[in-house]
């Protein structure tokens, strides 16, 4: 690995472990997504989504007011706190995300949310601690679009051992798009537990600008993220960007072995 790559890769793993998240405002090289690429691997085992290859393992996004529901990074309206892949039982443990071509309006914002602050503030409040309850003890129904079959997974589990640190799986449009197929109806309780998630992650969220060449890394047990609203119809060249994903992170690297 190169050296400007490996104090790349210095930064994302601090942070990684520190936050859940890492921005990076621009790559060397921006205007490849080898780059991405080559740090991606650095970090970790690549998961290669259906459809793609090893060599490119990359989801491109391109904002369309028609998109379907299977791909809500291509459409209008702002996707939500998540973490990626939370209807899957096995799933990515870290996502990429490269600006190929940034929003022509200036739209399109990344939010971001440490899941170990989202905790610690639901613990501030008898409201926050019920609902934190709730979550470890109660399995969730999540479903992607409108034909899957919901998937019972608890929202806060224990990650990491031996540290006991918690992490969330968490989408509440995947949840409540899944109650409405498992009951018919979003349950009030789940409806409330939700709705109580999101408004924590917005007090102790981030919104950063995504620009023509940044990165957001994030652990999908660790951290929330979002992108706003972005533009769907302009005469110039709409949002562009490459998503790459990780089945797991490789032992730390030392500077000796660069």
């Amino acid at each position: 690995m190169s050296s400007p790559l490996m104090l790349l890769y210095a930064k994302i793993r601090g942070s990684l472990a520190t936050h859940g998240w890492c921005h990076l405002p621009l790559l060397p090289n921006a205007g490849s997504a080898h780059v991405v690429l080559e740090l991606a691997q650095a970090l970790g085992r690549l998961y290669v989504p259906p459809g793609c290859s090893a060599t490119f393992p990359f989801i491109k996004t391109q904002s369309a007011m028609d998109a379907d529901d299977s791909a809500p990074f291509d459409q209008p309206a702002a996707i939500g706190w998540h973490n990626d892949f939370s209807t899957h039982k096995r799933r990515p443990v870290v996502s990429l995300a490269w600006i190929a071509r940034a929003d022509p309006l200036g739209l399109g914002a990344w939010r971001v949310a440490s899941c170990d602050q989202v905790l610690t503030e639901l613990r501030s409040t008898s409201e926050g601690m019920e609902t934190a309850r709730f979550l470890s003890e109660t399995p969730l129904p999540f479903s992607f679009t409108r034909d899957d079959s919901p998937a019972f997974f608890r929202v806060i589990e224990q990650r990491g051992f031996p540290s006991g640190r918690l992490g969330l799986r968490f989408y509440g449009r995947a949840i409540r798009q899944g109650a409405l197929l498992a009951y018919g109806e979003v349950p009030p309780p789940i409806e409330h537990a939700v709705s109580v998630v999101e408004s924590t992650a917005d007090s102790v969220g981030q919104t950063i600008h995504a620009e023509t060449g940044s990165l957001l890394v994030v652990d999908n047990w660790h951290a929330f993220h979002d992108r706003q609203a972005q533009s769907t119809s302009s005469l110039l060249p709409l949002r562009s960007s490459w998503l790459c994903f990780l089945e797991s992170l490789h032992e730390e690297i030392s500077s000796s072995s660069a």
